[in-house]
């Protein structure tokens, strides 16, 4: 089925199955870069909660807002509750951290409570934050942090969400423990190993961030990441070390007394801040990479639909160019083929001049329709050329005819007049003689009238000969064979020939040849008219009350009124080539077949030819 369709119908489906297939193929893409920036969003907001924490954890691990009076102490700790609900309210809807942040928060409530003793506090600082390392871990769960597999930031957030929680747990601890021996003297040997247990543990998490750092630090080539994190980390690095080796030498010497926690304090306060310092910077270069991935993404993504937009301009441009130079000259070829087969006008030309296929199919196609006309033309020259050795044979064996069988009366004819005049010339003229010549010579010109009777009827086609015969197909016969002088001379031809015209029974050779005389006159005649158009009309119709009429009329010079009265007349002409023999003949055939020719001035130019045939058709059919 696909192959009859039009070749218009073939580039429309091509063009539509394009634009269906780039519709799906954007769509994959805009859903592809939705869902990336989707993800990245949401890890911004893990990282905005994760700045709230950070709040919180430095409130815990530097004893605030326990340690401020009262006054401040309220106000402070109602600030940072109200900045954790107020994230969770805002940012918590797309994580599954309710639980997580109303447990940390009703631990906070009671570390900043006044009723909570001193010798609790450690405890509640310890519960604390591992419930708030617990919420650390759950926003990077819930939010892609820990998820997203993207080497740019894949290490920092591994740094921000875990690692930096874990650190900050650790020294907590490291801390609380310090307070616990130094009250307790550290005579205990089990303070002394968990001590340098959650040395290891710290140590081995710094070395943990060192290595973060420096593989995502490979990962940025334009080395913005480590000009904005490696001066901080490396403080917090040197402090930790510092406060680290402090610890193991005092915990080394084993002093009896107990360790001094106030000696620790304000390593661990630098400590605490500057470990809070590098979760911020690393959270603010988070931020950044993230939005910048964001930016990025949506970068492609306009590029990605600038550039299918563009080519798909640039495939609707080759499918409108397509059609205009394949599809419309296809069907102007197709318009052109059609008209040749419906008139046999093979003077068409289709009008495409490039160098294409296309070009070259037009080229042969033309080439083709100038074969069949030269063709039609050799075919009518040959017809007329025919036509007009016939008609001289005819004549020629006509005339032959006549004077073989006219001669021998004549010349009876001549003997008897002669010998008539020699019976007058006597002296005394042999009256009786010359009657008898006289008798002999009427004698003889009965019979030169009966030999020409006898040829009239040789010439006369038998009624029995005679067949059924359409007019209106002999008018399209005859328009076929005057087709190139039609053409050669611009002539337009218009028939009006009646459908249910009825048959003639009549000789079609005979009929053809008046019409053929008729045609040929009337385009003749139109030959010097230069001021107006040269119309020649056929039309059929039926002449009451049994009868078909047939009329040729033409916008020629038209005949005068006095050569009007002679035109049918043997031997006149109006044409300096004539004979004058054709209209005679004509209406003798038409007279033969018991019609009727007569002829009138046109109006306004031009003259009209009429002849009348009886309907009818052959016995027994």
């Amino acid at each position: 089925m696909f192959k009859n369709l039009r070749t218009s119908t073939k580039l429309f489906i091509l063009c539509s199955m394009f634009i269906i297939l780039v519709g799906v193929t954007t769509y994959g893409l805009v859903a592809e870069k939705q869902i990336a920036i989707t993800f990245a969003r949401k890890e911004l907001v893990g990282n905005q909660y994760l700045t709230v924490l950070r709040g919180v954890y430095a409130a815990i691990l530097t004893r605030r807002p326990r340690d401020e009076p009262a006054a401040q102490q309220s106000e402070s700790a109602d600030r940072i509750l109200k900045a954790l609900s107020r994230a969770e309210s805002d940012l918590g809807g797309l994580l599954q951290t309710a639980e997580l942040e109303r447990a940390l928060a009703a631990t906070l409530r009671e570390l900043w409570s006044s009723k909570v003793e001193d010798e609790n506090t450690d405890t509640l600082i310890l519960d604390a934050l591992a419930k708030a390392r617990n919420l650390a871990l759950r926003i990077g769960d819930d939010s892609n942090l820990t998820l997203d597999p993207d080497l740019d930031t894949y290490y920092l957030q591994n740094i921000v969400v875990v690692m930096l929680p874990t650190f900050l747990d650790q020294i907590g601890e490291m801390q609380a423990l310090v307070r616990a021996a130094a009250a307790a003297g550290m005579t205990a040997g089990e303070d002394r190993v968990r001590l340098l247990v959650l040395d290891g543990l710290l140590r081995s998490t710094a070395d943990g961030i060192r290595s973060n750092l420096e593989a995502g630090y490979r990962g940025q080539a334009d080395g913005s990441l480590k000009q904005a994190l490696h001066r901080v980390y490396a403080t917090m690095n040197e402090t930790t070390d510092s406060y680290l080796a402090r610890m193991r030498t005092s915990v080394a010497d084993g002093a009896s007394d107990g360790l001094d926690a106030s000696a620790f304090a304000s390593g661990y306060a630098s400590v605490v801040g500057n470990a809070i310092d590098a979760w911020s910077t690393a959270q603010t270069e988070l931020d950044r990479l993230l939005r910048q991935r964001i930016s990025g993404l949506r970068g492609k993504l306009f590029y990605s639909l600038m550039l299918i937009g563009v080519l798909g301009s640039l495939s609707i441009l080759v499918a409108v160019m397509t059609h205009r130079h394949i599809v419309r000259p296809l069907e102007r070829l197709e318009g052109i083929a059609r008209t040749v087969r419906e008139t046999k006008n093979y003077n068409l030309r289709i009008d495409h001049h490039n160098n294409d296929e296309i070009g070259r199919l037009a080229v042969a196609f033309n080439g083709m329709l100038s074969e069949l006309a030269a063709a039609r033309e050799r075919e009518m020259s040959e017809h007329s050329e025919a036509a007009r050795v016939s008609r001289l044979t005819t004549m020629g064996a006509m005339t032959a005819s006549i004077a073989h069988e006219i001669n021998q009366p004549l010349a009876a004819i001549v003997a008897n007049g002669n010998a008539g005049l020699r019976w007058l010339a006597n002296a005394s003229p042999d009256l009786d003689e010359v009657c008898a010549s006289l008798k002999r010579i009427v004698s003889d010109g009965h019979r030169a009238s009966q030999v020409i009777g006898s040829i009239r009827a040789m010439f006369k086609k038998d009624s029995q000969e005679r067949a059924d015969v359409s007019l209106n197909d002999l008018v399209h016969e005859v328009t076929a064979l005057v087709q190139a002088e039609i053409q050669s001379r611009r002539v337009t031809l218009k028939t009006e020939l009646l459908q249910e015209l009825p048959p003639v029974v009549a000789d079609r050779v005979q009929l053809r040849q008046v019409f053929l005389n008729l045609m040929v006159n009337a385009i003749e005649a139109m030959g010097s008219v230069t001021h107006r158009a040269r119309l020649l009309r056929v039309k059929s119709e039926i002449h009451e009350p049994d009868g078909v009429l047939i009329t040729v009329q033409d916008s020629g010079i038209g005949i005068g009124p006095t050569e009007m009265e002679r035109i049918f007349d043997a031997f006149f002409t109006t044409k300096s080539d004539g004979m004058g023999m054709g209209l005679a003949i004509c209406r003798s055939i038409i007279e033969a077949h018991g019609g009727r020719l007569w002829a009138s001035p046109g109006t306004p130019h031009g003259s009209v030819f009429y002849f009348v045939l009886p309907s009818g058709r052959v016995s027994g059919k």
